[in-house]
């Protein structure tokens, strides 16, 4: 083992310890405050909440499959091909993944205004394009092209080159994007929330409605729970433990690709998942610019001549305060998931722990840390860094999938080289 990877296993035992503390001990607090084993047996059997299981299984599926459908093409695009403004494009296919959920679904009802299913499956789709350009791009991007053209110079057309030269080459990282967007529309809430109604609920949305609203704060937790053993083992089968170790030459390839003439398939490639992403918020931005059906600026001066204030809320503040902690995440969860990267491929057990945060319900997530701490020696409710703490907590799952491809990319003789100078 090289001292990089000696001290990040060292360091792993402070991040796991951080999981234990702002994750796993408020989640076993309200379990422990309200799970009972007949509740979650009543969950399964009730007849009223047949209709959201269904509800929530099949639009995560159908939306898991329509992602990958408008993902892919681009992945394709931007990993086999080099053309100008490729980045940019990248750039702002991702960006509604870090956008709230409010947004997107502004602009989709603003073009879709009845909403409904077509609504919530293309929100999905904005939000979880960006999984699968960054977790299945950089696998797709170390294929060796020759590889692809062996295959054609032996007689098999695209659709058979695709199925059996470049699904086996990123089936883990498909497989590994796929549950991930699953995840992600199985617990979706403010989605459904806003472009939803009383009839498309998901088990996260009940989840609310019966903590929240109607203070069944047990048939809450049950829900939870259960939702939680799907998602789990989806994300074990999502993520298998084997990884193939990367070779030079595949890294030459990556590095090595030229500017690609931008023909038919490749400008659809492109643009019918650009046009999918970025048109509900070229939606927001027009909307944003009118008043009363005409050209106005007025929203914007409300936002800073103090007409929010009236009603608590003060823009500049609560911009700082945002950049603020967004700025302690960005610090906290890559060196963490680095940590966990550099020495994960030694330990499944690990690989697990960090996955965990995607599992649990964000309504009993947060009920969690109400209850556990609100006591002594623990009561850090109060405190404003406990956000951005539990933020990195969650953000964790996600750092450590977009940071461990880079570090599968970089060839092991090239690493073992670096250690001996």
């Amino acid at each position: 083992m090289n001292p990089v990877a000696r001290t990040a296993q060292r360091l792993q035992v402070l991040v796991i310890a951080l999981l234990a503390l702002f994750f796993a001990f408020p989640v076993l607090s309200m379990l422990a405050e309200f799970a009972r084993p007949q509740d979650i047996v009543d969950t399964l059997t009730e007849s009223s909440l047949r209709g959201v299981w269904w509800f929530t299984l099949w639009q995560a599926v159908a939306s898991t499959a329509f992602t990958l459908a408008v993902g892919l093409p681009f992945t394709w695009a931007i990993s086999r091909h080099t053309f100008h403004f490729s980045r940019i494009l990248t750039a702002l296919i991702t960006i509604p993944f870090f956008m709230p959920a409010v947004v997107v679904a502004t602009g989709i009802k603003a073009i879709l205004p009845a909403a409904g299913i077509p609504a919530i499956l293309w929100a999905h789709i904005v939000f979880n394009v960006a999984i699968v350009v960054r977790i299945v791009g950089p696998q797709w991007l170390l294929l060796d092209k020759a590889m692809e053209d062996t295959a054609a110079d032996l007689g098999a057309g695209r659709v058979r080159t695709f199925l059996y030269v470049v699904v086996p080459h990123i089936r883990e990282s498909l497989r590994n994007a796929a549950a991930i967007i699953f995840l992600y529309c199985f617990t979706s809430f403010a989605v459904i929330a806003i472009l939803g109604d009383i009839s498309h609920r998901t088990i996260e949305s009940e989840i609310f409605t019966q903590a929240i609203r109607l203070g069944d704060t047990r048939t809450a937790t049950s829900l939870a729970v259960v939702q939680a053993v799907v998602v789990l083992l989806v994300l074990r089968w999502g993520n298998p433990a084997s990884r193939e170790p990367r070779t030079a030459t595949q890294t030459i390839q990556m590095l090595t690709t030229s500017r690609t003439p931008f023909g038919l398939a490749l400008f659809f490639s492109v643009a019918v998942p650009a046009l999918v992403v970025v048109s509900p918020l070229v939606a927001v931005i027009i909307r944003s610019f009118t008043l009363n059906g005409q050209f106005s600026l007025r929203g914007y001066q409300w936002l800073f001549d103090g007409s929010t204030e009236a009603v608590g809320v003060n823009i500049p503040q609560t911009l700082m305060t945002s950049l603020f902690f967004a700025a302690i995440c960005a610090v906290l969860a890559p060196i963490a998931a680095l940590i966990i990267s550099v020495t994960q491929h030694r330990s499944s057990i690990v690989a697990g722990i960090t996955a965990l945060p995607l599992v649990v319900s964000a309504v009993t997530f947060g009920l969690g840390l109400i209850i556990a701490f609100d006591q002594s020696p623990v009561n850090w409710r109060s405190q404003w860094w406990l956000i951005p703490v539990v933020h990195s907590v969650l953000a964790l799952p996600l750092a450590v999938r977009a940071i461990r491809p880079a570090l599968d990319a970089i060839p092991e003789d090239l690493s073992d080289a670096a250690a001996s100078l």
